[in-house]
Protein backbone atom coordinates (compact mmCIF):
# COMPACT_ATOMS: atom_id res chain seq x y z
CA UNK A 1 0.00 0.00 0.00
CA UNK A 2 1.61 2.90 -1.28
CA UNK A 3 0.78 6.90 0.15
CA UNK A 4 1.56 10.47 -0.42
CA UNK A 5 1.11 12.21 1.89
CA UNK A 6 2.92 15.88 2.50
CA UNK A 7 0.45 17.13 5.34
CA UNK A 8 0.89 20.74 6.93
CA UNK A 9 -0.50 19.50 10.34
CA UNK A 10 -2.23 16.52 11.64
CA UNK A 11 -5.61 17.12 12.43
CA UNK A 12 -8.46 14.34 14.00
CA UNK A 13 -11.65 13.86 11.41
CA UNK A 14 -14.21 12.42 13.17
CA UNK A 15 -16.11 10.46 10.50
CA UNK A 16 -19.41 7.67 10.79
CA UNK A 17 -18.97 4.12 10.32
CA UNK A 18 -22.16 1.93 9.13
CA UNK A 19 -23.14 -1.55 10.94
CA UNK A 20 -25.06 -3.65 10.04
CA UNK A 21 -25.76 -7.77 9.95
CA UNK A 22 -28.04 -10.59 11.01
CA UNK A 23 -28.22 -14.17 12.58
CA UNK A 24 -29.87 -16.79 12.89
CA UNK A 25 -29.57 -20.05 15.42
CA UNK A 26 -31.36 -23.39 15.60
CA UNK A 27 -30.78 -25.79 18.75
CA UNK A 28 -32.24 -29.18 19.15
CA UNK A 29 -32.45 -31.40 22.22
CA UNK A 30 -32.94 -34.73 22.45
CA UNK A 31 -33.51 -36.37 26.07
CA UNK A 32 -32.08 -40.45 25.64
CA UNK A 33 -32.55 -41.13 29.42
CA UNK A 34 -32.57 -39.28 32.59
CA UNK A 35 -28.51 -40.22 32.41
CA UNK A 36 -28.30 -39.27 28.63
CA UNK A 37 -29.26 -35.73 26.34
CA UNK A 38 -28.17 -34.41 22.96
CA UNK A 39 -27.82 -30.73 22.35
CA UNK A 40 -27.01 -29.84 18.54
CA UNK A 41 -26.81 -26.17 17.41
CA UNK A 42 -26.43 -24.77 14.48
CA UNK A 43 -25.66 -20.50 14.14
CA UNK A 44 -25.27 -18.43 10.70
CA UNK A 45 -24.26 -15.05 10.98
CA UNK A 46 -23.17 -12.05 8.00
CA UNK A 47 -22.16 -8.64 9.64
CA UNK A 48 -20.96 -5.78 7.18
CA UNK A 49 -19.04 -2.63 8.30
CA UNK A 50 -18.58 0.19 5.35
CA UNK A 51 -15.68 2.47 6.82
CA UNK A 52 -13.98 4.64 7.76
CA UNK A 53 -10.56 2.15 7.99
CA UNK A 54 -11.85 -0.03 5.82
CA UNK A 55 -14.66 -2.23 4.25
CA UNK A 56 -15.55 -5.56 5.40
CA UNK A 57 -18.08 -8.16 5.01
CA UNK A 58 -17.87 -11.36 7.04
CA UNK A 59 -19.93 -14.93 7.21
CA UNK A 60 -19.84 -17.24 9.66
CA UNK A 61 -21.73 -20.70 10.06
CA UNK A 62 -20.80 -22.60 13.74
CA UNK A 63 -21.77 -26.00 14.56
CA UNK A 64 -21.99 -27.15 18.13
CA UNK A 65 -22.51 -30.87 19.29
CA UNK A 66 -23.09 -31.74 23.16
CA UNK A 67 -23.69 -34.84 24.78
CA UNK A 68 -24.57 -35.01 28.49
CA UNK A 69 -23.88 -38.77 29.39
CA UNK A 70 -23.64 -40.07 33.39
CA UNK A 71 -21.82 -42.85 33.91
CA UNK A 72 -21.86 -43.49 37.10
CA UNK A 73 -22.68 -42.64 40.59
CA UNK A 74 -19.37 -41.12 40.71
CA UNK A 75 -18.67 -40.21 37.27
CA UNK A 76 -21.20 -37.17 35.30
CA UNK A 77 -19.11 -36.88 31.54
CA UNK A 78 -20.47 -33.89 29.12
CA UNK A 79 -18.11 -34.00 25.83
CA UNK A 80 -18.33 -32.25 23.15
CA UNK A 81 -17.30 -31.04 18.96
CA UNK A 82 -17.43 -28.23 17.47
CA UNK A 83 -16.74 -26.73 13.92
CA UNK A 84 -16.46 -22.90 12.80
CA UNK A 85 -15.73 -21.35 9.05
CA UNK A 86 -16.04 -17.53 8.58
CA UNK A 87 -14.77 -15.94 5.34
CA UNK A 88 -14.32 -12.29 4.86
CA UNK A 89 -14.03 -10.13 2.12
CA UNK A 90 -12.56 -6.71 3.06
CA UNK A 91 -11.75 -3.63 0.43
CA UNK A 92 -9.02 -0.87 1.87
CA UNK A 93 -7.86 2.63 2.45
CA UNK A 94 -5.72 4.68 2.28
CA UNK A 95 -5.58 4.60 6.70
CA UNK A 96 -6.01 0.14 6.67
CA UNK A 97 -5.95 -2.36 4.57
CA UNK A 98 -5.53 -6.20 5.12
CA UNK A 99 -3.19 -8.56 3.09
CA UNK A 100 -4.56 -10.75 1.02
CA UNK A 101 -8.03 -9.10 0.90
CA UNK A 102 -9.81 -12.26 1.01
CA UNK A 103 -9.56 -14.68 3.81
CA UNK A 104 -11.68 -17.73 4.98
CA UNK A 105 -10.65 -20.21 8.10
CA UNK A 106 -11.44 -22.78 9.67
CA UNK A 107 -11.17 -23.94 13.19
CA UNK A 108 -12.23 -27.11 15.15
CA UNK A 109 -12.30 -28.19 18.59
CA UNK A 110 -13.05 -30.99 21.10
CA UNK A 111 -13.98 -30.73 24.84
CA UNK A 112 -14.45 -32.82 27.52
CA UNK A 113 -15.65 -32.61 31.16
CA UNK A 114 -16.15 -35.36 34.08
CA UNK A 115 -17.89 -34.07 37.11
CA UNK A 116 -16.36 -36.62 40.06
CA UNK A 117 -18.29 -37.12 42.92
CA UNK A 118 -15.94 -37.66 45.75
CA UNK A 119 -18.62 -37.26 48.21
CA UNK A 120 -22.02 -37.20 47.68
CA UNK A 121 -23.49 -33.49 48.12
CA UNK A 122 -19.92 -32.38 49.67
CA UNK A 123 -17.22 -32.57 47.68
CA UNK A 124 -16.41 -32.20 44.20
CA UNK A 125 -14.35 -32.37 41.34
CA UNK A 126 -14.25 -31.42 38.36
CA UNK A 127 -11.57 -32.04 35.36
CA UNK A 128 -11.99 -30.79 31.71
CA UNK A 129 -9.57 -30.25 28.70
CA UNK A 130 -10.25 -28.38 25.28
CA UNK A 131 -8.45 -29.28 22.34
CA UNK A 132 -8.42 -26.41 19.40
CA UNK A 133 -7.37 -26.41 15.84
CA UNK A 134 -7.48 -22.88 15.75
CA UNK A 135 -7.30 -20.68 11.94
CA UNK A 136 -3.83 -19.82 11.73
CA UNK A 137 -1.22 -21.46 14.62
CA UNK A 138 -2.43 -25.10 14.80
CA UNK A 139 -3.67 -27.47 17.71
CA UNK A 140 -3.51 -25.65 21.56
CA UNK A 141 -4.56 -27.68 24.81
CA UNK A 142 -6.61 -26.01 26.99
CA UNK A 143 -6.85 -27.46 30.47
CA UNK A 144 -8.86 -26.78 33.61
CA UNK A 145 -9.31 -28.20 37.21
CA UNK A 146 -12.15 -27.00 39.57
CA UNK A 147 -12.95 -28.26 42.98
CA UNK A 148 -16.29 -27.30 45.16
CA UNK A 149 -16.27 -28.15 48.81
CA UNK A 150 -19.83 -27.43 50.78
CA UNK A 151 -18.82 -26.87 53.82
CA UNK A 152 -22.45 -26.90 55.36
CA UNK A 153 -25.77 -26.14 53.98
CA UNK A 154 -25.21 -22.69 53.87
CA UNK A 155 -21.67 -22.67 52.93
CA UNK A 156 -19.59 -23.36 49.57
CA UNK A 157 -15.74 -22.92 49.18
CA UNK A 158 -14.35 -23.55 45.27
CA UNK A 159 -11.18 -23.26 43.82
CA UNK A 160 -10.01 -23.66 39.99
CA UNK A 161 -6.64 -23.47 38.07
CA UNK A 162 -7.44 -23.37 33.81
CA UNK A 163 -5.12 -22.22 31.09
CA UNK A 164 -6.92 -20.42 28.14
CA UNK A 165 -5.50 -19.14 25.09
CA UNK A 166 -5.83 -16.17 23.08
CA UNK A 167 -6.05 -17.35 18.92
CA UNK A 168 -4.33 -14.70 16.69
CA UNK A 169 -6.75 -12.85 14.45
CA UNK A 170 -6.56 -11.05 10.92
CA UNK A 171 -6.00 -8.43 12.76
CA UNK A 172 -2.48 -9.60 14.48
CA UNK A 173 -1.58 -11.23 11.36
CA UNK A 174 -2.44 -9.51 8.19
CA UNK A 175 -3.14 -5.92 9.37
CA UNK A 176 -1.36 -2.46 7.60
CA UNK A 177 -2.86 0.78 9.09
CA UNK A 178 -1.58 3.81 8.96
CA UNK A 179 -1.34 5.36 12.48
CA UNK A 180 0.00 9.28 11.79
CA UNK A 181 0.88 10.97 8.97
CA UNK A 182 4.39 13.52 9.98
CA UNK A 183 6.06 16.35 8.44
CA UNK A 184 8.91 15.76 6.51
CA UNK A 185 6.89 14.06 4.58
CA UNK A 186 7.10 10.14 6.86
CA UNK A 187 4.65 7.87 8.25
CA UNK A 188 3.85 5.64 10.60
CA UNK A 189 2.70 1.95 9.64
CA UNK A 190 1.49 -0.33 11.91
CA UNK A 191 2.19 -4.04 10.26
CA UNK A 192 0.51 -7.54 11.25
CA UNK A 193 3.26 -10.27 11.71
CA UNK A 194 2.32 -13.38 9.88
CA UNK A 195 4.25 -15.36 12.69
CA UNK A 196 2.18 -13.91 15.51
CA UNK A 197 2.12 -16.58 18.15
CA UNK A 198 -1.20 -17.44 20.32
CA UNK A 199 -1.44 -15.05 23.80
CA UNK A 200 -1.65 -17.70 27.05
CA UNK A 201 -2.80 -17.17 30.45
CA UNK A 202 -3.10 -19.50 33.66
CA UNK A 203 -5.66 -18.51 35.97
CA UNK A 204 -6.01 -19.66 39.49
CA UNK A 205 -9.83 -18.53 41.19
CA UNK A 206 -10.91 -18.99 45.08
CA UNK A 207 -14.03 -18.53 45.95
CA UNK A 208 -16.53 -18.66 49.10
CA UNK A 209 -20.30 -18.26 49.22
CA UNK A 210 -22.75 -18.19 52.25
CA UNK A 211 -25.72 -17.49 53.14
CA UNK A 212 -25.81 -15.89 56.39
CA UNK A 213 -29.62 -16.68 56.68
CA UNK A 214 -32.89 -16.71 54.80
CA UNK A 215 -32.64 -13.00 53.14
CA UNK A 216 -29.00 -12.18 53.05
CA UNK A 217 -26.49 -14.01 50.82
CA UNK A 218 -22.52 -13.19 50.29
CA UNK A 219 -19.96 -14.32 47.45
CA UNK A 220 -16.40 -13.49 47.83
CA UNK A 221 -14.29 -14.45 44.91
CA UNK A 222 -10.32 -14.02 44.22
CA UNK A 223 -8.28 -14.36 41.17
CA UNK A 224 -4.63 -14.42 40.19
CA UNK A 225 -3.60 -14.53 36.23
CA UNK A 226 -0.46 -14.86 34.68
CA UNK A 227 -0.19 -14.49 30.98
CA UNK A 228 2.45 -15.11 28.59
CA UNK A 229 3.14 -14.01 24.96
CA UNK A 230 0.72 -10.75 24.85
CA UNK A 231 0.87 -8.18 22.31
CA UNK A 232 3.51 -5.40 21.79
CA UNK A 233 4.37 -3.42 19.13
CA UNK A 234 7.60 -3.23 18.05
CA UNK A 235 9.25 -0.92 15.77
CA UNK A 236 10.99 -2.06 12.71
CA UNK A 237 13.87 -0.63 10.76
CA UNK A 238 12.85 3.02 8.95
CA UNK A 239 12.98 3.19 5.14
CA UNK A 240 12.48 5.66 2.09
CA UNK A 241 9.40 4.82 -0.30
CA UNK A 242 10.40 6.06 -4.10
CA UNK A 243 7.08 5.93 -5.60
CA UNK A 244 6.28 9.13 -3.89
CA UNK A 245 6.64 12.64 -4.64
CA UNK A 246 8.49 13.66 -2.82
CA UNK A 247 9.85 10.63 -1.36
CA UNK A 248 8.61 9.15 1.81
CA UNK A 249 10.07 8.01 5.30
CA UNK A 250 8.33 4.73 6.39
CA UNK A 251 8.40 4.31 10.04
CA UNK A 252 6.83 1.05 10.35
CA UNK A 253 5.86 -1.29 13.68
CA UNK A 254 4.91 -4.55 13.96
CA UNK A 255 3.31 -7.05 16.46
CA UNK A 256 5.08 -9.31 18.73
CA UNK A 257 4.87 -11.77 21.61
CA UNK A 258 7.36 -10.00 24.05
CA UNK A 259 4.73 -8.43 27.35
CA UNK A 260 4.26 -10.97 30.18
CA UNK A 261 2.80 -10.65 33.48
CA UNK A 262 -0.09 -10.84 36.38
CA UNK A 263 -2.89 -9.46 37.00
CA UNK A 264 -4.80 -9.43 40.74
CA UNK A 265 -8.65 -8.64 41.73
CA UNK A 266 -11.09 -9.55 43.74
CA UNK A 267 -15.05 -9.37 43.43
CA UNK A 268 -17.60 -9.55 46.04
CA UNK A 269 -21.46 -9.44 46.25
CA UNK A 270 -24.32 -9.41 48.39
CA UNK A 271 -28.18 -10.18 48.26
CA UNK A 272 -30.43 -9.07 50.49
CA UNK A 273 -33.90 -9.75 50.34
CA UNK A 274 -35.01 -6.95 52.16
CA UNK A 275 -38.64 -7.66 52.13
CA UNK A 276 -40.65 -10.36 50.40
CA UNK A 277 -41.03 -7.87 47.45
CA UNK A 278 -37.93 -5.73 47.37
CA UNK A 279 -34.49 -7.16 46.69
CA UNK A 280 -30.91 -5.46 46.77
CA UNK A 281 -27.94 -7.00 45.24
CA UNK A 282 -24.84 -4.24 45.98
CA UNK A 283 -21.50 -5.13 44.45
CA UNK A 284 -17.26 -4.00 44.23
CA UNK A 285 -15.06 -5.64 42.42
CA UNK A 286 -10.99 -4.38 42.60
CA UNK A 287 -8.26 -5.10 39.81
CA UNK A 288 -4.64 -4.70 39.96
CA UNK A 289 -2.43 -4.94 36.90
CA UNK A 290 1.72 -5.87 37.22
CA UNK A 291 2.52 -6.01 33.28
CA UNK A 292 6.32 -6.23 32.20
CA UNK A 293 8.13 -5.74 28.61
CA UNK A 294 10.90 -8.70 27.63
CA UNK A 295 14.65 -7.35 27.92
CA UNK A 296 14.52 -7.39 23.81
CA UNK A 297 11.91 -5.61 23.33
CA UNK A 298 11.47 -1.89 22.30
CA UNK A 299 7.87 -1.14 23.15
CA UNK A 300 7.44 1.60 25.41
CA UNK A 301 3.66 2.34 25.15
CA UNK A 302 1.71 -0.51 25.17
CA UNK A 303 2.09 -1.38 28.99
CA UNK A 304 1.21 1.74 30.23
CA UNK A 305 -1.64 2.11 27.48
CA UNK A 306 -3.13 -1.53 28.71
CA UNK A 307 -2.59 -0.53 32.38
CA UNK A 308 -4.27 2.70 32.25
CA UNK A 309 -7.30 1.23 30.37
CA UNK A 310 -8.56 -0.97 32.88
CA UNK A 311 -10.28 0.42 36.24
CA UNK A 312 -9.44 -0.47 39.01
CA UNK A 313 -12.42 0.00 41.12
CA UNK A 314 -15.59 -0.60 40.16
CA UNK A 315 -19.17 -0.58 42.01
CA UNK A 316 -22.75 -1.25 41.53
CA UNK A 317 -25.85 -1.59 43.50
CA UNK A 318 -29.19 -3.04 42.03
CA UNK A 319 -32.87 -2.96 43.12
CA UNK A 320 -35.50 -5.36 42.31
CA UNK A 321 -39.02 -4.56 42.90
CA UNK A 322 -42.19 -7.09 42.43
CA UNK A 323 -45.63 -4.91 42.53
CA UNK A 324 -48.90 -5.86 42.37
CA UNK A 325 -50.87 -6.40 39.08
CA UNK A 326 -47.51 -7.75 37.35
CA UNK A 327 -45.34 -4.99 37.89
CA UNK A 328 -41.58 -4.98 37.96
CA UNK A 329 -39.15 -2.35 38.56
CA UNK A 330 -34.95 -2.81 37.95
CA UNK A 331 -33.11 0.35 39.01
CA UNK A 332 -29.37 -0.53 38.96
CA UNK A 333 -26.58 1.96 39.73
CA UNK A 334 -23.01 1.55 38.53
CA UNK A 335 -19.28 3.41 39.44
CA UNK A 336 -16.59 2.92 37.35
CA UNK A 337 -13.26 4.26 38.08
CA UNK A 338 -11.30 6.64 35.62
CA UNK A 339 -8.97 5.24 32.69
CA UNK A 340 -6.00 7.38 33.01
CA UNK A 341 -4.33 6.52 29.79
CA UNK A 342 -7.36 7.28 27.50
CA UNK A 343 -8.09 10.54 29.59
CA UNK A 344 -11.40 9.22 30.91
CA UNK A 345 -13.10 10.61 34.01
CA UNK A 346 -14.83 8.24 36.70
CA UNK A 347 -18.20 8.24 36.06
CA UNK A 348 -22.02 6.85 37.91
CA UNK A 349 -24.60 5.13 36.08
CA UNK A 350 -28.40 4.73 36.98
CA UNK A 351 -30.59 2.68 34.87
CA UNK A 352 -34.12 2.33 35.30
CA UNK A 353 -36.79 -0.65 34.27
CA UNK A 354 -40.23 -0.92 34.47
CA UNK A 355 -42.31 -3.82 33.15
CA UNK A 356 -45.67 -4.50 32.91
CA UNK A 357 -46.98 -7.85 32.18
CA UNK A 358 -50.11 -7.91 31.77
CA UNK A 359 -50.89 -11.03 30.01
CA UNK A 360 -48.98 -14.65 29.65
CA UNK A 361 -47.74 -13.73 26.16
CA UNK A 362 -47.53 -9.56 26.70
CA UNK A 363 -45.70 -7.22 28.45
CA UNK A 364 -44.38 -3.24 27.87
CA UNK A 365 -41.44 -1.66 29.42
CA UNK A 366 -40.38 1.47 29.75
CA UNK A 367 -36.35 2.06 29.90
CA UNK A 368 -34.28 4.82 31.28
CA UNK A 369 -30.29 4.66 30.78
CA UNK A 370 -27.89 6.66 31.56
CA UNK A 371 -30.08 9.27 33.44
CA UNK A 372 -28.30 11.19 35.98
CA UNK A 373 -26.25 13.21 33.16
CA UNK A 374 -26.99 13.96 29.83
CA UNK A 375 -23.88 12.48 28.21
CA UNK A 376 -20.15 10.93 29.55
CA UNK A 377 -17.76 9.22 27.61
CA UNK A 378 -17.11 5.70 28.80
CA UNK A 379 -14.12 4.64 26.69
CA UNK A 380 -11.85 6.51 24.43
CA UNK A 381 -9.32 4.27 22.76
CA UNK A 382 -7.04 5.48 19.96
CA UNK A 383 -6.37 2.17 18.75
CA UNK A 384 -10.00 0.64 18.53
CA UNK A 385 -11.30 0.61 15.00
CA UNK A 386 -14.83 2.42 15.95
CA UNK A 387 -15.46 4.42 19.02
CA UNK A 388 -18.26 5.31 20.68
CA UNK A 389 -18.77 8.85 21.46
CA UNK A 390 -20.29 9.94 24.23
CA UNK A 391 -22.79 8.23 25.82
CA UNK A 392 -26.54 9.88 25.82
CA UNK A 393 -29.14 9.54 28.13
CA UNK A 394 -32.15 7.52 26.50
CA UNK A 395 -35.16 6.34 27.23
CA UNK A 396 -37.82 4.37 24.91
CA UNK A 397 -40.97 2.10 25.23
CA UNK A 398 -41.04 -1.17 24.10
CA UNK A 399 -43.59 -3.83 23.75
CA UNK A 400 -42.83 -7.65 23.53
CA UNK A 401 -45.77 -10.66 22.55
CA UNK A 402 -44.34 -14.06 22.52
CA UNK A 403 -46.79 -16.93 20.53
Amino acid sequence: MHSILSPPENLNVFRHTGLSGGNVLGRWNRKFSTRSDLTIQIYFDRYTRSGPESRELRNTVDFDLRHHVVLSPIHDLTWGVGYRYTADQTVGTIDQAFVPADRAGQLWNFFVEDQITLKPDVLHLYLGTKLENNYFTGFVLEPSIRVTWNLSNRQTLWASISDADRAPSRHDLNLIAVLAALPGPSEVVLLGNPKFQPEGVVAYELGYRTEINKRISVDLATFVNSYRNLESQEPLPSYFEPNTSPPLLVLPKSFANKIYGTTAGAEASVQWKVTNWWTLSPGYSFLQMDLHTNLDSLDTTTVPDTQGSNPGHQAQLRSHLNLPHGIDWDSNAYFVGPLPAQFVHSYTRLDSLLTWKFSERAQLSVVGQNLLTDRHVEADDTYAVVNSSEVKRTAYVKFAWRF
